[in-house]
């Protein structure tokens, strides 16, 4: 039962996707119901200019007119603004990918488990880590500057270029203490941070390890080993997680 659970298809980001797939979907709506009265609106003068073309010069010229504003048209009506929940979908992703590794040469003494639900809340576990350390909450953050950094303040706040993030480690902490009384064994709170440039060696602020997501694998493997963590209390344990924390998906 525990093997086949884990060889199933990763549910990395699959509840941010989830929620960046019905926003998306809402807005197609919305854009065909304005397709439908603003098409026409456009297309009526655009023929009647294609056809001024086409009777000045040919009728290439006039099919050309009529596309070119049809194109830019559609283009207006069907453009998107993209959405945080499939940035953060994305950067859960890559997420998985760096840890992949760690899986796959760990013998069993690593298991990942991705998107978990908090039982009777709302929230979710981005990415559980179980290994001889221990478990690990990591949470995965994408900001889409490379050129704003995120650091603390003379206070400890932590923050990505003006915009504080004391809110997000507040909520970092939270679940891994809810998640530490499900599971009866501390969560070592960590945020992953993509693309965002942070200070060498990371930052903590509140009691949160705060990382490039780039140096999340050698910054686990540097962590000390509990006693008792062996090959089978990993299993275990993940099996437990598996159990109690549901995907959130």
């Amino acid at each position: 039962m525990f093997r086949t659970a884990f060889r199933r298809k990763s549910g990395a980001g699959a509840s941010a996707q989830a929620m960046a797939d019905a926003i998306r979907a809402d807005e197609r709506r919305r854009q065909h119901r304005t397709a439908a009265w603003a098409l026409p609106a456009a297309i009526l003068p655009s023929a009647g200019l294609g056809y001024l073309a086409a009777t000045s010069t040919n009728w290439y010229a006039g099919t050309a007119v009529i596309s070119v504003i049809t194109v830019l048209a559609l283009s207006r009506i069907y453009r998107t603004k993209g959405s945080t929940w499939a940035t953060g979908a994305a950067g859960e992703r890559k997420t998985a990918r760096i840890l992949a590794p760690l899986v796959w040469c760990g013998l069993g003494l690593w298991i990942v488990l991705h998107d978990r639900a908090i039982p009777r809340s709302r929230a979710n576990i981005d990415t559980l880590v179980v290994a001889r350390f221990g478990l690990a909450n990591v949470d995965s953050k994408t900001f889409k500057s490379k050129k704003s950094k995120v650091r603390l303040d003379a206070q400890g706040h932590l923050w990505y270029g003006r915009f504080s993030l004391q809110r997000k480690l507040e909520t970092v902490v939270w679940e891994s203490n809810r998640a530490a009384e499900i599971l009866g064994y501390p969560v070592r709170p960590i945020i992953a941070v993509h693309h965002a440039a942070i200070p060498p060696g990371g930052l903590i602020s509140g009691g949160v390890t705060i990382i490039q997501a780039g140096e999340l694998r050698r910054y686990l493997r540097s962590l000390p080993k509990e006693p008792g963590w062996n090959r089978a209390r990993v299993r275990q344990v993940a099996l437990l997680a598996e159990q109690m924390l549901p995907p959130a998906a």
